[in-house]
């Protein structure tokens, strides 16, 4: 039997600004929920399990092609990644620091969406 974990919701206070970025796990549905009523904010792809340093930012709207395993339970959220969503890059960019240990630098933007172009 295998077990899930419903999306964490990490907190925190970072320079005086509440942090707030939410971790998709074995949840498509509410991750594609949210990216649907968040079309101005950011996503991540991380490995799973956190800890290694693979992360890439995106925009919510990026249009990278799905290279999720449809056949597979929660394809996105399920398999070897997670999600990380925010509303602001700074969210995305904290979270990183406080559960990866990285700085991060342009190599975690994505190439084709620019999310930072605008910072």
């Amino acid at each position: 039997m295998r077990t899930t974990i419903p999306a964490l919701r990490y907190d925190c206070l970072e320079e005086e600004m509440e942090m707030a970025a939410q971790v998709w796990n074995h949840d498509d549905a509410g991750y594609e929920q949210w990216l649907a009523s968040h079309p101005q904010g950011f996503m991540a792809n991380t490995g799973r399990p956190v800890g290694g340093h693979y992360y890439k930012i995106h925009a919510a709207t990026c249009p990278l092609p799905d290279r999720s395993k449809p056949e597979t339970t929660d394809p996105r959220t399920g398999n070897r990644y997670l999600k990380v969503t925010g509303d602001t890059l700074e969210e995305l960019e904290a979270w990183a620091k406080a559960m990866l240990g990285l700085t991060v630098n342009p190599d975690n933007y994505c190439k084709r969406c620019s999310p930072n172009a605008g910072s």
